[in-house]
């Protein structure tokens, strides 16, 4: 009796299965791979990011902002990572923004009607109220003395929120840091956006201290005379 072997047909069968299975096999560990790569590129560039984010908002709180959207950019090669590239956009306010709305968006409300921001942020709630008594002029002479007074001080303090409001926004920027790299022909990227507001920087660096209202020289001062007080409270506790 003759041994039954396998058949041409049957070969060729089954070596294109095994093709196939192979080629998946490979197909799927080159994936994950490229996931691998990506994955410790990715948290490679989120720490760059956020060293980065720290070292910018630093710079700026000491030098302050232009009159101007700026832009800069570069790369973290002091980092050992050359081929990561970084970019800051600085975007100023938007110039139809009035400084009601500017006011109001700090102060966590989209509704900028001044009198409605006053009576959030002042707590004069019965300032309106008051202002329509005197206006109507059927309340009595004490009523009618402290919605004048009231609506005096309402007007004051719109005009304040003014000024605040334009200060803020010449103070106030968005920042766009975008990061980027390639892997192979492949570009990946993420832009992590903050914003920043500087209403007196502390001079290019940190040269006014950290609190940039007292000068160094009043603070030495302040520092001298202190030491005095000390002396004489223990000098008395001696007696």
């Amino acid at each position: 009796m003759r041994a039954r072997g396998f058949t041409l047909l049957e070969v060729m069968v089954a070596l294109a299965l095994m093709a196939a299975a192979l080629m998946a096999m490979a197909d799927l560990c080159g994936n994950a791979l490229r996931n691998h790569a990506y994955a410790r590129d990715l948290s490679a560039a989120t720490l760059l990011a956020r060293g980065k984010m720290a070292e910018l908002e630093q710079k700026y709180e000491d030098q302050g902002f232009r009159d101007a959207d700026e832009e800069e950019g570069g790369d973290f090669a002091d980092a050992g990572r050359p081929d990561v590239k970084w970019h800051l956009a600085l975007v100023k306010p938007d110039p139809d923004l009035s400084p009601d709305q500017m006011v109001a968006m700090l102060a966590g409300t989209t509704d900028a009607d001044p009198q409605e921001l006053l009576a959030k942020l002042m707590g004069m709630a019965g300032a309106g109220g008051a202002a329509g008594d005197v206006s109507g002029g059927g309340g009595a002479p004490g009523a009618s003395a402290a919605g004048a007074g009231a609506a005096l001080v309402g007007t004051m303090l719109q005009a304040q929120l003014r000024t605040l409001g334009e200060t803020v926004k010449s103070a106030f920027r968005e920042m766009r840091l975008t990061v980027s790299w390639r892997d192979g022909k492949a570009s990946h990227g993420f832009t992590v956006t903050t914003h920043l507001l500087v209403l007196n920087p502390r001079a290019p660096g940190g040269a006014r201290g950290d609190d940039p209202e007292v000068p160094p020289n009043l603070a030495a001062t302040g520092a001298a005379t202190a030491a005095p007080a000390t002396t004489a409270t223990t000098g008395g506790g001696r007696r």
